[in-house]
């Protein structure tokens, strides 16, 4: 019974070292690993060899700067440079709409004719009085030069004659109302009315549009308008894929209060008049040129703040965290600025190691084959 008691305890034995042997560590806090030898001993290793287990290895590379010239990108629209609804400045029947929607007008131009009613009566009624008011201001004058009538009859008759004439421009101006015009060059690009309809006083006509120059505007953010001057050449894409270039002719001093952006114009010329009002497009402004490096967007990460960052070697092959800047991304990586000139970047193993960890370290070079 004791001897099959000890074969038992013996397989027990056996399979707990097998178990400890095939999973290549030893309880009690850090994993370590053991060989065994022919005659399943255990091989202790070295000071030297345990030292090297505990160190992480990655692979690095060494990254210079490049000079790039940054750019300012805002997503906007396009936007005409006027666009103004034609109100009528006097009431009646409109009698004639001599230009089409779509059409070019230009600066004079009839676009809305209203109907005269007794507006041309009592124009010539007004005529009429200042005749005759002439006439009266003539005969006191002559005869006040004769000593016949006083200097005050005389005046009167000045006074009377003063606003005879001043009703004769006000009837002039009442019929000019008849006809509006346009206040300048461009295209009539709405009529909510037709021939027929009784406008009133400010009520819309028409809406002419300013098609030539156009203007692309966007939203600048914060820590990106300084960077922008009045000026400065500029080039939007269109969502149709039709490429403008133009300059920035205004940018706001005052940030909208809801997004704490600040509008920035671009203008264009559009002689041609193809550009419409409100086409979505990206706006690219140059700004400063800088040093940064293009690095892989793999070894991006971010630190316990949430600040994007890299993790670099020193001299030493310490391990720090550098916070960065994102400029621009291309085909072949992401450019980033806050680095030194020439810096040492974990390009391998990067999510396993923290600040202050001491690594070990295969070099790569900067297109990733190993040197």
């Amino acid at each position: 019974m004791s001897l099959r008691r000890s074969h038992i305890l013996a397989l027990i034995i056996a399979a707990i070292i097998g178990a400890w042997v095939l999973s290549g560590q030893i309880g009690n806090g850090d994993a370590e690993v053991v060989e065994v030898n022919e005659n399943g001993e255990i091989i202790e290793p070295t000071e030297s060899e345990e030292t090297a287990a505990r160190i992480p290895k990655v692979r690095a590379a060494i990254f210079h700067a490049e000079s790039r010239n940054t750019e300012v990108v805002i997503r906007g629209r396009t936007e005409a440079v006027r666009s103004v609804q034609v109100r009528a400045e006097t009431s009646g029947t409109i009698v004639e709409l001599p230009v089409e929607k779509g059409s070019t007008v230009e600066k004079g131009e009839v676009i809305c004719r209203l109907s005269l009613n007794a507006r041309d009566a009592r124009m010539a009624e007004a005529e009429a009085l200042m005749r005759q008011r002439w006439l009266e201001l003539d005969a006191a004058q002559k005869l006040a030069a004769r000593g016949h009538r006083s200097e005050t009859q005389a005046a009167a008759s000045q006074a009377a004659y003063d606003a005879a004439r001043a009703q004769v421009k006000q009837q002039e101006v009442e019929l000019s109302h008849t006809r509006i015009l346009a206040p300048f060059d461009g295209v009539l690009d709405a009529r909510p009315v037709e021939v027929g309809d009784y406008l009133q006083v400010s009520q819309p006509c028409a809406t002419i549009v300013d098609m030539d120059p156009f203007l692309v505007i966007g939203q600048v953010s914060e820590t990106d308008v300084d960077k922008l001057q009045e000026g400065t050449l500029g080039v939007a894409t269109l969502v149709t894929g039709e490429t403008v270039e133009g300059r920035v002719r205004f940018i706001s001093t005052t940030a909208d209060p809801a997004t704490r952006t600040f509008r920035v114009e671009l203008e264009v010329p559009n002689p041609e008049r193809k550009l419409r009002s409100g086409v979505t497009a990206e706006i690219r402004v140059p700004s400063a040129e800088v040093m940064a490096h293009r690095v892989p967007p793999s070894i991006l990460g971010l630190d316990d703040a949430g600040t994007i960052g890299l993790r670099i070697l020193d001299e030493n092959n310490v391990v720090y965290f550098q916070r960065v800047q994102i400029l621009a991304d291309d085909p072949e990586g992401v450019w980033v600025t806050g680095l030194p000139t020439s810096v040492k970047l974990i390009t391998v193993g990067q999510d396993f190691v923290v600040p202050g960890q001491t690594v070990d370290v295969t070099y790569e070079d900067e297109m990733g084959a190993a040197s």
